[in-house]
């Protein structure tokens, strides 16, 4: 149970260093996460329809995502590295209030995201900052180049280069990011270097079938659950991924040194 705890934890820092994807973790890294795009879209006058495909390279692994954007909701699809176990990250509102999900197609279950922090914690203040660094080109199309600053008062932090093609609206299609997440009492702070490549976008509006939950899943206590409730094979992988994700971030930090 110790190693699937550690798997969720993992998971949700590779996901930090997506940027869209924080709702994969803790629930206040999916409040961050929330916050940061709507402070994108505000601050760079983004689409908030569409549906991308997403290429993110992050300690030494690499991961195939599908986001879908509506208004105020958000799908990401992903396999998990190592588990070969599809996810859906949804964030939509209840009664006005944001709420994430993480559905498991595989398993027709689904994890309503609780908050695990302090309230002190769950209630950080991030700072959000975006700075003009004038133009680069990207695949033979001049885009926008823009840095920005991201900081919360928990200790977490991002920066990030991005750029924003005007072929596809004025949305990003590269995004060099380094992350620092807080770390865990006895280890050592490390940054997560990550870059993301934004793909085929498409701005007609997704269904909504895609924000709501399927009639024929069944909520799970938690993702632990989930992960343990196939056979011994599937416990072991959560384990190994554990293992590989932390020794690659181990990696990663010592390549930075």
């Amino acid at each position: 149970m110790k190693n699937t705890h550690t798997t969720t934890q993992l998971i949700g820092l590779f996901c930090l260093a997506a940027s869209t994807l924080f709702a994969q973790g803790k629930n206040k890294q999916a409040v961050q996460g929330a916050e940061f795009w709507r402070n994108l879209e505000k601050s760079c006058g983004l689409q908030a329809q569409f549906s991308v495909d997403m290429s993110i390279e992050a300690m030494g692994l690499s991961m195939a995502c599908k986001l879908y954007r509506h208004s105020d909701k958000t799908r990401t699809e992903m396999t998990l590295p190592f588990m070969n176990l599809r996810m859906a990250a949804l964030e939509t509102k209840v009664n006005g209030k944001d709420v994430h999900y993480s559905l498991f197609p595989d398993k027709k279950k689904y994890v309503i995201e609780t908050d695990e922090a302090p309230e002190t914690e769950a209630d950080a203040k991030v700072s959000f900052k975006v700075t003009e660094a004038g133009t680069e080109t990207f695949e033979g199309a001049p885009c926008k180049k823009r840095h920005i600053s991201m900081t919360s008062s928990t200790g977490e932090s991002q920066e990030m280069d991005m750029l924003f093609s005007p072929a596809q609206k004025n949305m990003p299609v590269k995004m060099t990011a380094a992350s620092k997440p807080p770390a865990e009492p006895g280890e050592t702070p490390m940054t997560i270097t990550s870059v993301i490549l934004f793909k085929n976008y498409q701005f007609a509006a997704p269904s909504a079938a895609l924000f709501a939950i399927p009639a024929d899943y069944t909520q799970a206590a938690s993702m632990a659950e989930v992960m343990m409730s196939g056979n011994a094979g599937e416990a072991s992988a959560a384990g190994g991924m554990a293992d590989l994700l932390r020794k690659a971030m181990q990696n990663a930090a010592k390549a930075d040194q």
